[in-house]
């Protein structure tokens, strides 16, 4: 009988999945309608000579001592921004985990308490941050403290601290409750049997993920900087100015070296926690993982290093609560509230956040079409034995992990200003400038699922006599294809966020409007576009996630 049922439910399971793929080539396509299909109405053929002379001062950055020693300077500003923020996101995220997690706001019976729309009410709250791009902080806070370090920390710890925080009740949610249930059988309360019982299991995990965070906190420090915030950002910005294009590469090649060894540190620590058996979202044992040297290392030097950056950077808390800065707050506010619609009211709002979910989506599907191939090809293989084959495999593998580390490391205001050079303003600037660097992104990402597939199938098939095409047809594609859609789709989410980012350019959206409305300090207006913008992002939100349990 359950056979019976089980046939009977997959032809809708496979029809809801024809439905999303038809819908979601539709809506690419009526993307690309709207970027416009005409390209020579959209390419700039006069921007092509600036956009050959920056690639061609690649390989020669400007190496007087001075201006190396500047770069240097500001890598450990951007290194600075990115360790604080992300320690500031690991304090927020763990308290706002334990406030997310369903379980304390359940029963000993598991049934939910009179107090459970207070967690329905906390993951509405804290989802807002997470709708937010750093920059949108930054210049909110910006005008409130000025240049002072707190900005990029804080741009960098809140978002990324509920984003942590949901990562983290994730966690919790799927550890087994029974040391939990023994611990309340012994008369414990809720928050203490979760804290004892469910936190031990997961606190490993989100240690791993706080170092996936950091990675991700430097390319957000260095955005940050390209709106004033300091760091090798702020000087990115300073030399593009004036088109020096090699002083542009000595800071870039900075961030990259600098994004290349947090990709490779990360990586380390969750192949260390996977290697323990212990992977992200997994199901737990009721017994705690056992530590890790690496990790515990890799955590002590983290602790060491924020009360040292945070001396160096002379950050002060104090600044917070000072005169200036609740003067300041003060203003901002009354000069924001109520938001007020733009000169072309809420049609243009609504335009401008179709135009946002267009540039996203047409971006995302160009880049995870790339990176899906790319990331057979960048993942690292074992080779039993070593050939002419495997040295071409190998040196093609080392080659394209390069280039995703530029794609991912150089920010995307850069890659839009670049754009700019061979596209004219609208949304296919911001498109192109997302797809390089959500390229570099998912490729990394893919990749590395790529590398942790099960080989044992597609041995047994080639064991059989299949060829290298049959295997990947019917072993390695669809044991890739679930979660290479979900990282697409994860990706989506996020580029609804960093349109903002792209718009300082001219890209259409409400990135480009929000940038308009900052020139010229009209600040209720911004505030619309946020609320705009944090609207448009919880709606792809929840189409994603409905998506993904779609697929699943």
């Amino acid at each position: 009988m359950a056979s019976v049922n089980a046939s009977a439910l997959s032809p809708p399971a496979r029809w809801d999945r024809r439905v999303w793929w038809i819908a979601g080539a539709v809506l690419v396509a009526g993307s690309a309608v709207r970027a416009g299909v005409d390209f020579s109405e959209v390419l700039n053929a006069r921007g092509f000579s600036q956009f050959t002379d920056f690639f061609a001062a690649m390989v020669r950055p400007e190496l007087e001592w001075g201006f190396v020693k500047l770069a240097i300077r500001e890598a450990g500003v951007t290194l600075g921004f990115a360790v604080l923020g992300t320690a500031l996101s690991l304090v927020l995220g763990i308290i706002g985990g334990l406030v997310l997690t369903e379980r304390v706001w359940l029963s000993a019976a598991g049934s939910p308490t009179k107090r459970h729309w207070v967690w329905r009410l906390a993951r509405v709250v804290i989802a807002v941050p997470r709708s937010m791009h750093e920059v949108v902080f930054g210049l909110i806070l910006v005008n409130i403290l000025g240049l002072d370090p707190l900005v990029a920390i804080l741009a960098i710890g809140i978002p990324f601290g509920s984003v942590t925080a949901k990562v983290f009740a994730e966690l919790l949610d799927e550890v087994p409750r029974d040391a939990e249930q023994t611990l309340r059988a012994a008369g414990a309360g809720r928050l203490a049997a979760v804290l004892y019982g469910a936190v031990p299991h997961a606190l490993g995990d989100i240690l791993s993920n706080g170092f996936y965070r950091f990675e991700c906190a430097i390319r957000s420090a260095a955005i940050l900087g390209l709106v004033g915030a300091g760091g090798l950002g702020f000087q990115l910005a300073l030399s593009f100015q004036t088109l020096r294009y090699n002083e542009m590469w000595t800071l870039l090649w900075a961030l990259i070296l600098l994004s290349g060894l947090a990709d490779r540190w990360s990586s380390i620590v969750r192949k260390r926690r996977k290697l323990n058996g212990v992977e992200m979202h997994a199901t737990l044992s009721v017994n705690p993982p056992r530590r890790d040297p690496v990790l515990i290392a890799s955590a002590a030097v983290f602790t060491v290093a924020v009360p040292a950056l945070w001396w160096w950077l002379e950050a002060d808390l104090s600044s917070l609560w000072s005169v200036r800065a609740r003067t300041l707050g003060g203003e901002l506010a009354a000069e924001a509230w109520p938001p007020q619609l733009g000169d072309e009211g809420l049609g243009g709002l609504v335009s401008d956040s179709v135009d946002t979910v267009a540039l996203a989506l047409l971006s995302l599907a160009i880049a995870w079409s790339i990176a899906s191939l790319l990331a057979f090809i960048s993942s690292r293989v074992d080779h039993k034995r070593t050939t002419p084959e495997t040295l071409v495999r190998d040196c093609l593998g080392i080659l394209t992990r390069f280039f995703l580390l530029i794609a991912r490391s150089v920010p995307p205001p850069v890659w839009a200003f670049l754009a700019v050079f061979v596209l004219k303003p609208g949304l296919w600037p911001g498109v192109a400038a997302l797809a390089v660097y959500n390229l570099g992104v998912l490729g990394r990402l893919q990749g590395e699922v790529v590398e942790n597939i099960d080989d044992a199938p597609g041995e047994v098939l080639q064991a059989s006599g299949a060829s290298a095409l049959g295997v990947a047809t019917y072993a390695t594609i669809p044991a890739v294809s679930g979660r290479f859609v979900a990282l697409g789709l994860y990706r989506w989410e996020v580029a609804i966020r960093e349109t903002v980012v792209v718009g300082v350019v001219g890209a259409a959206g409400l990135g480009r409007t929000i940038s308009e409305q900052s020139a010229r300090f009209d600040y209720d207006g911004i505030l619309a576009s946020i609320f705009a913008l944090i609207f448009v992002t919880l709606l792809v939100d929840l189409a994603s996630s409905n998506i993904r349990r779609t697929i699943r």
